[in-house]
């Protein structure tokens, strides 16, 4: 797939037996859909469970994505613990649990030739969000240095409460807050298209704003984060954006094909080129 710009698929979003490239892959197997990933034309890979991942197959996957030129572009930086205060932790035990998260997460990285571990926490009900969004921030400037010696960037991720509600990150301008306070190249935004736009920002307008700020984008359309043209963003304005602010990064494809078949996915590689060839 031939656009202008370098896009990932990811290996299982709501479950790891359906990855971007499910029916077009060998099997949903993660070497296979490696492989299927290069041979369509794609540049990298997002896997949310890849912590889980036993540690003969990280590196399997490490030796085909190098062989195959893709890139890690993301992975789940703590998939058993996603939905908890654990960055907000403030507590001994909470902070050596994150201590030892982002430990791994370095090992990962490295292994890989650098990656992005996504960051997102539980609201804990039993104190104010306005504490917790203090005490990330505070955790992401404690871990930024042992991050970047890691080829690792840590990325804050906002989400739209109308999508997943119950956690502490649930305004683009508190993530944009946090990685400005943060202030280190190894803590950067995570921008999901289909998220802010749920949160009610005019996407174009919203990227212009944190461009600088970001360090992965993810590329979802509303409603029900359909395939990118299926839905109701302005991608050719979204497009020009990105390229007004020159971003060299992978992009991710941060959604489940609508149509969950091989013809589906081929037809989802042709309308992404249509896009983005321009």
């Amino acid at each position: 797939m031939s656009t202008t710009l370098r896009f990932a698929g990811h290996l299982g979003l709501s479950a790891p037996d359906r990855p971007l490239l499910a029916h077009l892959g060998r099997s949903v197997d993660p070497l296979d859909q490696i492989d299927a990933l290069a041979d369509h034309g794609l540049a990298g890979v997002q896997d949310l469970l890849l912590k889980l991942r036993p540690a003969m197959q990280q590196a399997a996957m490490a030796e085909r994505m190098a062989r195959r030129g893709l890139h890690l572009s993301s992975f789940g930086g703590d998939p058993m613990h996603w939905n908890l205060p654990l960055w907000s932790a403030q507590d001994d035990v909470g902070r050596e649990a994150l201590q030892e998260s982002v430990a791994a997460s370095c090992v990962l990285a490295e292994r890989f030739g650098g990656a992005g571990a996504v960051c997102v926490a539980g609201l804990d009900p039993e104190r104010s969000r306005q504490s917790q969004l203090v005490a990330m921030t505070e955790n992401l400037k404690r871990h930024g240095e042992a991050a970047v010696r890691g080829g690792l960037v840590l990325l804050v991720e906002p989400i739209a409460p109308a999508r997943i509600p119950g956690l502490l990150i649930d305004r683009l301008e508190d993530a944009i807050a946090m990685v400005r306070a943060v202030a280190t190249p190894s803590v950067r935004l995570l921008f999901d298209t289909g998220h802010v736009a749920m949160m009610g920002h005019d996407v174009p307008a919203a990227l212009a704003d944190c461009a600088a700020d970001i360090g992965l984008i993810q590329f979802a359309d509303i409603p029900d984060r359909v395939d990118p043209g299926l839905g109701q963003l302005d991608w050719a304005a979204i497009q020009r954006q990105v390229a007004k602010h020159q971003y060299r990064g992978i992009v991710e494809l941060e959604f489940e094909p609508v149509d969950p078949t091989a013809e589906g996915e081929v037809r989802m590689l042709e309308r992404l080129k249509r896009i983005f060839a321009a």
